[in-house]
């Protein structure tokens, strides 16, 4: 399956076919797999509802790459090969039809999928909240967003945001870097917050339980 070409598309996506693409999402020899995770939502246009997708980083000698691909396309089974034969296959038009129309869906999940390069990001907008896992906004250099990710609940966010910064050593990090908690590993940065007058609670008795956000 072709893939044209986008802002956030990769040299050597087009010329991969679907199996191909799915399988470098994996652990391979040209490139390590940082983190990986199932079931991330993202809404690749505002007049549609947020699809889940695996969201995988990916670090080679010479860049690290953000991946996000609909589970439409996670199968991997439907390659140039098949959309060949639908096509042109000689069976009855009904079929034709409903493999022609398979195929057309496929195509347009592939410009959902994103590839992002991290040296072109500057800022991580992360937007926790009470009732779900958290958001992750990426502002490239010339300040456009990239559509929000939206984590599943238990911690997600933070986990990729650890294996983020390990990726980066040892010549960068997140700014704040995430801090280290003995028994916890890598959590939040604490945050000062400012309580009611007259109120005795410290500045993070309810950071478990509020909304926060950060920008890395």
């Amino acid at each position: 399956i072709q893939k044209r070409h986008s802002s956030g598309s990769m040299d050597d996506r087009p010329s991969l076919s679907a199996r191909d693409y799915v399988e470098s999402l994996h652990q391979n020899s040209r490139a390590t797999l940082l983190y990986g995770k199932n079931n991330v939502l993202v809404q690749p246009r505002d007049d549609m509802e947020a699809i889940p997708g695996y969201l995988s980083l990916h670090q080679t000698a010479d860049i690290m790459a953000l991946k996000w691909t609909p589970n439409q396309l996670m199968n991997g089974s439907v390659g140039d090969l098949d959309y060949e034969k639908s096509l042109s296959s000689k069976t009855s038009q009904c079929q034709d039809v409903t493999k022609a129309k398979r195929s057309q869906m496929t195509l347009v999940y592939w410009d959902y999928a994103m590839t992002i390069r991290l040296e072109e990001i500057v800022y991580l907008h992360c937007h926790q909240q009470v009732d779900s896992g958290g958001t992750v906004v990426l502002v490239s250099q010339d300040g456009i967003q990239r559509p929000p990710l939206r984590f599943p609940r238990g911690g997600h966010l933070l986990q990729f945001l650890s294996c983020l910064e390990n990726g980066l050593l040892p010549h960068g990090q997140l700014d704040p870097p995430l801090w280290s908690q003995r028994g916890k590993g890598k959590v939040f940065p604490k945050l000062r917050k400012r309580s009611p007058q007259g109120s005795s609670e410290s500045a993070s008795d309810k950071e478990d339980d509020e909304a926060t956000d950060y920008v890395f």
